[in-house]
């Protein structure tokens, strides 16, 4: 019998991010400004509230949010 492959990519790809775009934002996160403690107070309580399961659930339904309501 043979078995059929399993597929380990996880599907097809719904978002691209750029280097662009992951460089500002690890910029902004380690900015020394209002917008940088935020973003930082914010990783720090998911991280510590929230399961890694339920960490990434909030970044893909806040990058889904944020791709729908596109300012752009």
């Amino acid at each position: 019998m043979v078995m059929k492959p399993i597929d380990l990519t996880g599907g097809k790809s719904v978002y691209c991010f750029n280097q662009q775009q992951l460089d500002g934002a690890f910029a902004l996160y380690k900015e020394a400004s209002p917008s940088g403690d935020r973003i930082r107070a914010e990783v720090a309580r998911l991280e510590a509230e929230c399961s890694r399961n339920e960490q990434a659930a909030i970044a893909f339904v806040l990058i889904d949010h944020l791709n729908k309501t596109s300012e752009f």
